[in-house]
């Protein structure tokens, strides 16, 4: 029994199978650069919200800010608070607080975006956090 159709191969068969691929990976690099520009953008927006946390914190302690702007035991405490409001991209920041002064106090956060790409791309990738945050000093009255 035979049938009335050929078995032949057309020569467009597979054409569309590079251009497919082509596009895959063209799409999949677009989404890795914009997933890796997420995450910095959401890095920078929770350090900025935790330096000022820490800040705050130092600002309304309730010792004595005679002796130095920023005392050290609520120092200590707003580093923690920093450092565990960050997670472990807490572990890589930076606190200088030395741009204090006896009516505002003032942290900057250094840090380098944590990214998932290689190294040779990272380079021209995100620039380093540095977020100073500046918050006045409660007065007891």
């Amino acid at each position: 029994m035979t049938s009335g159709r050929k078995n032949e191969v057309g020569s467009d068969t597979g054409a569309g199978l590079i251009s497919t691929i082509a596009g895959l990976l063209v799409f999949l690099a677009l989404l890795l650069f914009a997933t890796q520009t997420l995450i910095a953008l959401y890095a920078r927006s929770a350090t900025t919200s935790a330096a000022y946390e820490g800040a705050r914190l130092v600002a309304g302690a309730r010792t004595s800010h005679d002796s130095s702007p920023v005392p050290d035991e609520a120092r200590s405490r707003a580093e923690d608070t920093i450092r565990s409001q960050l997670g472990s991209f807490g572990n890589r920041v930076e606190l200088d607080w030395s741009a204090s002064t006896w009516d505002t106090v003032a942290v900057t956060v250094r840090a380098q975006p944590p990214g998932f790409l290689w190294e040779n791309l990272k380079r021209g990738g995100a620039p380093r956090i540095e977020r100073t945050v500046r918050v006045r000093v409660e007065q007891m009255q």
